[in-house]
């Protein structure tokens, strides 16, 4: 078991290395994180930082999740070789890539069924085409039939704009029996993401009540933005389990891995806490930069959902923040103790 101490006591059974292969992708979406040029690593670090990665979660009794994408992952050249060598490690897999077409995935489930397939839209047809090119939306449908025709789990994921603020609620029920789950997280203004606006309180909060509502009769909506927790205390539910699983685990139950080796604390924000297979895991997760992406904001300490939420770092370094002593720009005010709900007809929160 994997526990941080002594400023917190969460502990996890399962570890994620969300590994972006490559940066290359042959989109051009207008939130684009990284489109820088780098490096990447070839099949014998490949296989090195999974070594690395099978003996840190057997050392602390952990279950190991890989999650490949970029860029677009399937663009690394030994893509199909790397995917082979989690799956022969026993690490549990998924994907955050592009739409593929059903051929893909068939190779993709004659080596291991990944754990989901993870696409994106930003809207309904025409706004998700201006963000993602001319036809994403079409094929991104055409993907998830596919998917669901071989069983293949798949998530979507919505990053929540001013912009796309009416939409996203309308497109999650639309995709009610084509995709298993339908999550969203606030845009974080860093890269090209720089340049759009984010939504906005009073209206993000009306969204996020909107949501909570929904969720309750559309079990294919996803809990995933940690800000999800005071709207579901609003509406007299218990709060979820937030963004991994563990409020924001940046550094704690996820790390991300960059193309040339560089690991950083969230994928979402500059935050590099060390490097693989250079160094070692343990050697990664250990040290002080890790320790204090884990402590996340001074200015949540004494909310009492603290363990659950945390706010979004890469949100307030967004907005020009010091993510280590400002509160989430979107957060109501801390929470000085959980009330026993209301009403608990709700499906269970994940």
């Amino acid at each position: 078991m994997l526990r941080e101490r002594p400023w917190s006591r969460r502990r996890t059974g399962a570890f994620t290395l969300q590994w972006h292969l490559t940066n290359a992708c042959e989109s051009r979406c207008k939130h684009c994180y990284d489109r820088s040029s780098r490096a990447v690593q070839r099949l014998p670090e490949a296989l090195a930082v999974l070594d690395d990665l099978a003996a840190f979660c057997a050392r602390h009794r952990i279950r190991g999740h890989v999650c490949l994408t970029g860029g677009d992952p399937l663009l690394h050249p030994e893509f199909w070789e790397i995917y082979a060598a989690a799956t022969a490690r026993q690490l549990r897999t998924s994907i955050l890539g592009n739409p593929v077409p059903g051929e893909v995935l068939d190779r993709l489930v004659a080596i291991q069924d990944p754990l989901y397939y993870q696409v994106s839209l930003e809207g309904l047809a025409a706004h998700d085409d201006a963000m993602r090119g001319a036809g994403h939306f079409a094929r991104t449908v055409a993907f998830l039939e596919a998917a669901r025709a071989r069983a293949v789990a798949t998530h979507v994921m919505v990053t929540l704009t001013r912009d796309n603020l009416g939409e996203v609620l309308p497109l999650a029920r639309s995709l009610r029996g084509l995709a298993h789950r339908v999550s969203f997280n606030r845009l974080a203004r860093v890269g090209e993401g720089a340049a759009l606006a984010p939504a906005a309180r009073p209206a993000l909060d009306a969204f996020l009540d909107g949501w909570v509502a929904a969720a309750r009769v559309e079990p294919h909506l996803g809990w995933k933005d940690n800000l999800l927790n005071p709207a579901r205390l609003r509406a007299g539910l218990p709060p979820f389990r937030g963004c991994t699983g563990h409020g924001c685990g940046a550094a704690f139950d996820f790390v991300a891995l960059l193309p040339d080796g560089e690991v950083h604390a969230c994928r979402k924000l500059p935050s590099p806490i060390g490097r693989l297979p250079a160094q070692r895991l343990e050697e990664v997760w250990r040290s002080g930069a890790a320790r204090r992406h884990r402590r996340g904001s001074a200015a949540c300490a004494g909310c009492a959902l603290r363990a659950r939420c945390g706010g979004c770092l890469a949100v307030s370094h967004g907005e020009g923040l010091d993510p280590f002593t400002a509160r989430d720009p979107h957060c109501p005010g801390p929470v000085r103790s959980v009330p026993r709900p209301r009403d608990t007809s709700a499906p269970p929160a994940g």
